[in-house]
């Protein structure tokens, strides 16, 4: 069962950890070039420094990281950058992040969300392309764009359920849980 979880600032290190085991491909398409350990490590602490512009939503399939989503904030503007395993792409697990990052950023009234999109990543593209996100191409490689709509009774609905099912799924979990 697919879940999903906003990392807390001391929980920023995983993502990093995440990322390392990553392979190599999958690490030069989401960011366009190698990334090392130790880029990745000191990527994750400017990260840590700035908590408030920087946020990070989890996809976990039975309690193993299966997809991240970084969401970059400035003023009104969202960016993203998404990374999902090889082992579990065409699962659906993108587009439920990028849904629930999009209810996520609208809800505390960003205006703009923007993607960068490697030239040779088709599938993110298409991924963009179905969440509403507008491809520019810019020598190649694209930034896709979407105005955000302010949040509404419905927007704001839906991440309640999503926390609910949340907390509900960590209580049947739970060791201590009693019923």
């Amino acid at each position: 069962m697919l879940t999903t979880e906003f990392l807390l600032r001391d929980q920023f290190v995983k993502y990093g950890s995440w990322l390392k085991l990553q392979d190599p491909q999958t690490l030069h398409n989401y960011f366009g070039h190698s990334m090392g350990k130790k880029s990745i490590d000191a990527l994750v602490k400017q990260f840590a420094s700035d908590p408030k512009n920087h946020h990070f939503l989890v996809a976990k399939i039975d309690g193993k990281w299966v997809g991240t989503i970084h969401i970059a904030s400035r003023e009104t503007k969202v960016e993203f950058g998404l990374i999902v395993s090889p082992k579990y792409r065409k699962q659906g697990v993108a587009s439920a992040m990028m849904d629930e990052a999009i209810t996520w950023a609208r809800n505390r009234y960003y205006k703009d969300l923007f993607m960068h999109c490697i030239s040779w990543n088709r599938p993110i593209k298409r991924l963009c392309e179905k969440h509403g996100l507008l491809p520019i191409n810019m020598m190649g490689d694209s930034e896709a764009n979407l105005h955000l709509e302010p949040p509404n009774w419905g927007t704001y609905f839906k991440e309640q359920m999503t926390m609910a099912k949340r907390n509900w799924l960590f209580m049947l979990q739970s060791p201590q849980a009693s019923f």
